[in-house]
């Protein structure tokens, strides 16, 4: 064999071995390339883990802040609150009926209008504000005011259906953070015993509405009971000196 025909042979191993090799390297990639796209798919097309809303979190919500107001010397803390007054006879003694339309005229007034409210006066009959609690417009409130300054106290105290009828219309909010304040001076006198009526109140209050109490009377078995219709009732008690 010549020299020229060696140097051939030689340059066709030489060639033969690197068409293998890339055969290798081809068979390879084809083999990864499913791998390699998908990592890459991933990166391009995951979605970012984002709250919904459009990426806000829910710090960035608007959240309602409470009423904070004044009655009697005590604050109370909602965004719904029904009143529920005793304007029987024995209120006119003294100035428990003056000082129940300040307390009432001066706490309405405060409420912001992101509040609902609703009233309810009871003697031996039950006197309406409205039959709703509703949000607290300038208006709403002054004709708020002007209904307890129009009553004068008489009659007898069915504390019962005047509680039980607050409870109903504190209801018809749809705000979270709602309570009942109930004011009255002394027993309950229209029918029932003070034990027949925390029976019905708590049997009517199934929703666990806070019912807070505001005692203005001197008869200590009146400021017990008004302190157990409160403790009864996920309530606070206050007693007015």
């Amino acid at each position: 064999m010549t020299v020229q025909s060696q140097e051939t042979t030689q340059q066709n191993r030489i060639n033969n071995t690197l068409v293998r090799i890339f055969a290798v390297v081809l068979m390879v990639f084809v083999t990864l390339y499913p791998v390699i796209s998908e990592a890459n798919s991933d990166k391009v097309r995951r979605p970012l883990d984002l709250p919904a809303g459009g990426g806000k979190g829910d710090e960035d919500e608007d959240e309602t802040i409470p009423d904070l107001i004044l009655f009697y010397g005590s604050h109370y803390e909602g965004d719904a609150f029904v009143w529920v007054l005793d304007v029987s006879g024995s209120m006119a003694n003294g100035d428990l009926m003056a000082t129940l339309r300040e307390q009432f005229t001066g706490a309405v007034s405060s409420l912001s209008s992101e509040t609902d409210f609703g009233a309810i006066a009871f003697s031996s009959n039950l006197r309406h504000f409205d039959w709703k609690c509703r949000e607290a417009t300038n208006s709403r409130k002054s004709t708020a005011c002007a209904w307890i300054c129009s009553i004068l106290p008489a009659g007898g105290t069915c504390i019962a259906t005047a509680v039980v009828r607050g409870l109903e219309i504190v209801r018809t909010s749809d705000k979270e953070n709602r309570r009942v304040i109930v004011v009255g001076d002394g027993l309950p006198l229209c029918g029932l015993t003070p034990e027949e009526v925390l029976t019905d109140v708590s049997y009517h209050n199934y929703d666990r509405t806070p019912i807070d109490t505001v005692f203005v009377g001197a008869d200590p078995t009146g400021m017990q009971f008004f302190q157990r219709l409160a403790s009864t009732n996920y309530g606070r008690a206050v007693v007015s000196q």
